[in-house]
């Protein structure tokens, strides 16, 4: 590629998290830099489980079918709209999103992440990805506002 340090987005199948792929797409065939798109999965020991304890669900399949689900599309389109090849780098994690967000931007020249716009309480009990991101980063970071808080053209 471009001698460039790669872009990294976060992929977690919603729509804010589409339109930070897209746009982590975009600038990464403007740049000649790698894409690492990552997604990741969590297994709570307070989810439901049969008897034997261990869950039904294979929770890292789930996140690649996820990712596969988001990046294929996105991928399709914008090479059809972006002469240049991006190579993107597919990566499934066991963690929290913050968590393998900070510890990729360490490589990384950007990372891109969407955000839900989700209210000053659900913020606090349940976290907010992209204020950790933002605050723990090594790299600078673009945070894609929620769909429906997006500037209309």
């Amino acid at each position: 590629m471009g001698g460039h340090r790669e872009i990294v987005v976060g992929v977690d199948g919603t729509k804010s998290s589409e339109r930070a792929l897209a746009w982590a797409y975009a600038e990464a065939a403007r740049r000649g830099a790698p894409l690492r798109a990552v997604t990741t999965w969590l297994w709570d020991p307070g989810d439901a489980v049969p008897l034997g304890g261990t869950p039904t669900i294979d929770l890292e399949l789930v996140a690649r079918e996820i990712q596969d689900g988001a990046l294929n599309p996105v991928i399709k389109a914008a090479e059809a709209a972006v002469p240049q090849q991006v190579e993107v780098i597919r990566q499934v994690l066991r963690g929290t999103p913050a968590d393998a967000l900070i510890a990729a931007s360490k490589g990384a020249e950007l990372v891109v992440v969407g955000t839900h716009g989700r209210g000053p309480v659900r913020q606090f009990l349940m976290g907010s990805v992209s204020q950790a991101v933002i605050r723990h980063a090594k790299c600078p970071v673009v945070v894609m506002p929620p769909v429906d808080h997006a500037i209309q053209e």
